[in-house]
């Protein structure tokens, strides 16, 4: 499982912890990560695909 992510990140504008809570240790592989992100996916339908981030503090948005 050495291949797991640690999600610790930050909100570019507001610096709000944007790392969520733990996965559970029997799924973490599956997720291939450690924690849940907070950050919003923004989806564009058209391009079938997440374009944008967005703080769920601030509500900031960012490129992907």
């Amino acid at each position: 499982m050495s291949d797991l992510r640690d999600s610790k990140e930050a909100c570019p504008y507001c610096m709000a912890d944007l790392q969520g809570n733990p996965i559970p240790k029997e799924q973490q592989e599956a997720y291939g990560a450690t924690h849940f992100s907070r950050k919003i996916g923004i989806y564009d339908i058209d391009r079938d695909r997440t374009v944008e981030w967005q703080c769920p503090d601030c509500g900031c948005r960012w490129p992907r």
